[in-house]
């Protein structure tokens, strides 16, 4: 019976060390390949599933994370191994004696491996609660700041006065466009220009800087991945949601107390298309889009029901930026050929971490793919701005939706020290002329009032939201508070937001939290 005892304590014993070994490979992970990522994001795309994320992307994770968690795994369990020879042991001469002395397994650990296992899983539970953030997370959670309630600017509340004859506005997000692609003669941290189409249409056009070169938004909490790029950029405001919600996905009221740029242009009479070449369910777009503003919804699910590809044609996501972009044409001059303004949004995918998607028949004129796919991205970015020059009393409104998630290792390699990233921002065809462009300190959160202000409208107060109109002489929150403090305050949580942006859905999420919690 005490045999049996001993070989259950052992197995648990393993168990429990596998799973150690499984928390610090995955959290070493985390921390060299996602420095740049916080857990806010992580937490988001973990309750709203991976179902519009690269099969490849995980894998990767997986494939990286093997090496480290066999090598953790052995030194874990070498201390309990028991060997059938003696090259574990060491021999010694004292004092013409001979002396034992056993490596592995440790005579102690082995004895009580049971009670070393549970010591080492604490441990690793403990490490990577350091390594991955989760510790500055959990105290973002507990300390309530009033920063959002002090400075927003309420939507509905602010008078918005449209031009006579409204234009069209097209909103192109490019997915992890950062400056640092751009030469640094320019503006940007590479020694030449890996997207020089994009770097020409900066210079030729409005394109707002934190320098007196080529620059863009600085990126703050609740706005460093897809999803919440796209809110903060048209709603003035981070996504944040409880820790440990349930899938966002599972509510219609995605942000139900935000007024929206589509909510503001279909009262306006808009026509309101969302186009993306993954499904758009994905992190809760299709659910926002349809929320504010009742957009018409085209992605890889809507292609394959048109009978424009076949399921057997996805690649990566769902379909490339090249049929992306094809379909766009089609869509924005259906559009165009109705009597209503519009406004249509779309969203590339290609750059999109670990290394992006290199089409066929791209060219590879640099070291590594993830700049052979930039490269690619902005030549096709320019072909298409040139078709778009045919279309009267349009604005074209470029950004990047969030800084690049690559290997932070992959940018260190070409930026100095000095080199602040900051997110890409094109403005084309505008009605407005800024006040001041260049060296200004702002964030995605800027965004949605100055794109409305490109269109001809009106904004009283200049502000909206946390969003400063950018083409005014007013100063942005991250210009009067200054950005490290904007940036800590936003990180907080947020009373005025719970109750007045999630509403119902901050009890919702927290009821299935306590649901979840409760079936486990």
């Amino acid at each position: 019976m005490d045999n049996k005892r001993h070989l259950k304590k052992g197995i648990l014993a393993i168990v429990i060390i596998v799973i150690a070994s499984v928390i610090l490979s995955f959290s070493l992970y985390i921390r060299n390949y996602f420095s740049d990522q916080t857990v806010d994001e992580m937490v988001f795309y973990l309750f709203n599933g991976v179902g519009g994320t690269s099969k490849d992307v995980i894998l990767t994770g997986i494939q990286k994370s093997l090496f480290p968690f066999f090598m953790i795994l052995l030194a874990l369990l070498l201390p309990i191994c028991r060997f059938k020879d003696r090259i574990n042991m060491i021999e010694m001469n004292v004092n013409r004696k001979k002396l034992h002395f056993s490596i592995f397994p440790n005579k102690t650990l082995y004895k009580y491996r049971f009670s070393y296992s549970v010591i080492v899983l604490v441990l690793s539970l403990f490490a990577g609660y350091h390594l991955i953030g989760v510790k500055q997370y959990v105290a973002s959670l507990t300390d309530y700041s009033t920063f959002i309630e002090e400075n927003y600017a309420g939507g509905a509340d602010v008078n918005l006065t449209f031009p006579e004859q409204k234009r069209n506005l097209i909103i192109l997000y490019m997915e992890s466009m950062e400056n640092s692609f751009i030469s640094k003669e320019n503006g940007g941290g590479w020694e030449y220009s890996v997207v020089p189409e994009l770097e020409n249409l900066a210079l030729k056009h409005i394109n707002f800087s934190n320098t007196e070169k080529i620059g863009g938004a600085y990126q703050v909490e609740g706005t460093g991945w897809t999803v919440a790029g796209i809110v903060s950029t048209t709603t003035r405001l981070p996504l944040k949601i409880p820790i440990n919600g349930n899938e966002y996905t599972s509510s219609d009221q995605f942000l139900a107390g935000a007024y929206a740029l589509g909510d503001v242009l279909k009262e306006a009479g808009y026509n309101l298309e969302f186009m993306a070449g993954s499904d758009a369910n994905f992190g809760g777009r299709s659910n926002y889009f349809k929320k504010h503003g009742d957009y018409k919804i085209f992605d890889v699910n809507t292609a394959i029901e048109q009978g424009k590809m076949d399921e057997s044609d996805r690649v990566w996501w769902g379909f490339d930026d090249t049929h992306l972009f094809t379909w766009a044409k089609e869509e924005i001059t259906e559009l165009a050929e109705q009597d209503k303004p519009f406004n249509f949004t779309f969203l590339t995918a290609n750059t999109h971490f670990q290394d992006g998607y290199l089409e066929e028949g791209a060219e590879e004129i640099y070291g590594t793919q993830y700049e052979n796919v930039y490269a690619y991205s902005s030549k096709q970015v320019a072909e298409f701005v040139e078709w778009l020059q045919q279309q009267p009393n349009t604005t074209l409104v470029i950004l990047g939706d969030h800084l690049s998630m690559q290997d932070p290792k992959f940018f260190e390699e070409h930026l100095s020290d000095e080199y602040e990233r900051t997110i890409y921002n094109v403005f084309i065809n505008s009605v407005a002329t800024p006040v001041q462009e260049k060296n200004r300190t702002f964030t995605s959160l800027d965004m949605y009032p100055t794109i409305l202000a490109s269109i001809g409208v009106q904004i009283e107060g200049e502000r909206l939201g946390l969003g400063t109109n950018l083409f005014s002489g007013e100063k942005t929150l991250t210009e009067e508070h200054k950005f490290n403090f904007v940036n800590e305050e936003l990180a907080k949580n947020s009373d005025f937001y719970n109750s007045n942006i999630l509403r119902d859905d901050y009890l919702y999420l927290l009821e299935q939290t306590e649901e979840t919690n409760q079936e486990s």
